[in-house]
């Protein structure tokens, strides 16, 4: 089965692909980012997995948020209107946060988690990386997002987002350009769990497999680490030559490190 379309799930226009057969694998994409980032890893996936990726909200085809909502309840509601009862969840950045917070509220619908380089909602962030995408929002609320596109690939400081191979810098410029509808939505829109995870790690009891990426920002393996330490039992693998988003940069090893957890652990 491979399935492409929107689908309106309470009020709200989702773009979803679905394919393969087998156990269920949602996954989860992150910031400057859409479901095509899974692109080089779908076809592989799906040989063993019945797979679902999708546009979160103001990303890629999906609408922007109007309202008031969580990333969280999406997945929930995702996999009610996909008749998906229990899931893995490989989640990318803030889709790792929606990973964690799922399976907090969820914790009978998840088989397991792997966090790639995943955010965890109340952390708090450093000034500068709060700063730095305020002004990124801003650029494309004034120039347009093409204009923004390229300061953004320039500017010294997003280059850990940016894989460093130029079929992979051209993948993410057309990623961040799909994306033109996120910049509409209200950032307070959204509603992440309450207590926040970053108090509740300790209660995830799946296996969890945690991706930190070597170019990435200190802050965030940092929090790789903490989220290491704090679910008993998780496995925390290094990728050395990889940025923010590992499985962008290096699909390859990012399959040869996620494929076996998923299969056996």
């Amino acid at each position: 089965m491979n399935e492409d379309h929107l689908h309106v799930i309470n009020g709200t226009a989702f773009h979803a692909a679905i394919e393969g057969e087998g156990t269920p694998l949602v996954l989860l994409h992150g910031g400057y980012s859409n479901l095509a980032v899974w692109d080089g890893h779908v076809e592989t996936f799906a040989k063993e997995f019945r797979v679902l990726r999708y546009d979160q909200r103001g990303y890629g085809k999906t609408e922007a948020a109007k309202a008031p909502f969580s990333y969280y309840q999406d997945l929930k509601d995702m996999m009610d209107h996909f008749g998906i009862q229990k899931a893995s969840l490989v989640g990318s950045s803030f889709g790792g946060s929606a990973a964690i917070d799922f399976a907090l509220a969820y914790p009978d619908r998840v088989e397991k988690l792997v966090l790639a380089a995943p955010s965890v909602n109340g952390t708090r962030y450093p000034l500068r990386l709060t700063w730095q995408g305020i002004k990124d929002f801003m650029r494309v609320k004034k120039h347009g997002i093409q204009r923004a596109a390229e300061h953004f690939m320039d500017d010294a400081f997003w280059q850990y987002t940016i894989p460093q191979d130029e079929a992979g810098r051209q993948k993410f410029k057309e990623l961040y350009l799909a994306n033109e509808a996120f910049y509409q939505e209200k950032p307070s829109h959204h509603r992440p769990l309450k207590p926040y995870a970053v108090g509740r790690l300790s209660e995830i009891e799946h296996p969890v497999l945690i991706v930190e990426a070597g170019r990435d920002l200190a802050f965030n393996q940092g929090i790789c680490r903490q989220a290491h330490r704090s679910i008993k039992g998780s496995k925390l693998v290094r990728l050395e030559q990889c940025g923010h988003y590992p499985h962008l940069e290096s699909p390859a090893e990012f399959l040869d490190t996620v494929l076996p957890f998923l299969r056996f652990s």
